[in-house]
């Protein structure tokens, strides 16, 4: 038994960590961000492959979605992401949750409303907005469920964020 698992153990690929830079924070964040005493202008917008593997596994079964009132994650909604952190129709900005900080990002679309998560990553080997997960609601979401979304969770801390509305604060995105 110990020969056959000793023999085995290197027939596992290992996957490479890879992340991609998706650009600068929008001004509007840096802004909203540093009103709550957090500095965002160093930082990037990134994704990685461990985000892609995350949303496809977790969130991209057909069935299971469903059942949870979702839809599932592809490919191509994981590329609408620029789109989402430029244009949201909601963002709450600095909610902790298990220690950590997040960004959260409401986007109604034609099919549904993305909820996406980043995470907040300021250490000197990590400065960063780096993508966490994403889920897709069935139908549109106005900021009031949004926000029960969000803090739908005993870990979850909303003291000290900040919720903006639209891109800037202004509904619709308009900077």
């Amino acid at each position: 038994m110990i020969e056959k698992i000793l023999n085995n153990r290197y027939k596992y690929q290992v996957d490479i960590f890879n992340k991609a830079v998706i650009g600068k924070p929008q001004e509007w964040l840096i802004e909203e961000a540093a009103s709550i005493g957090l500095d965002y202008s160093g930082l990037f917008h990134e994704t990685t492959n461990e985000f892609v593997k995350h949303c496809i596994k977790q969130h991209g079964n057909d069935k299971t979605e469903r059942s949870r009132g979702q839809l599932p994650v592809t490919i191509t909604n994981i590329d609408e992401i620029p789109d989402i952190i430029k244009n949201p129709d909601c963002t709450i900005i600095g909610i902790k949750k298990y220690g950590q900080i997040y960004n959260v990002y409401l986007k109604n679309v034609k099919h549904g409303a993305v909820i996406y998560y980043e995470e907040v990553l300021n250490s000197k080997k990590n400065k960063s907005l780096r993508s966490k997960t994403m889920y897709i609601k069935m139908e549109t979401v106005s900021e009031e469920t949004f926000l029960n979304i969000v803090s739908n969770n005993a870990n979850t801390d909303m003291s000290g964020s900040k919720i903006v509305v639209g891109a800037g604060g202004n509904p619709g995105g308009e900077a």
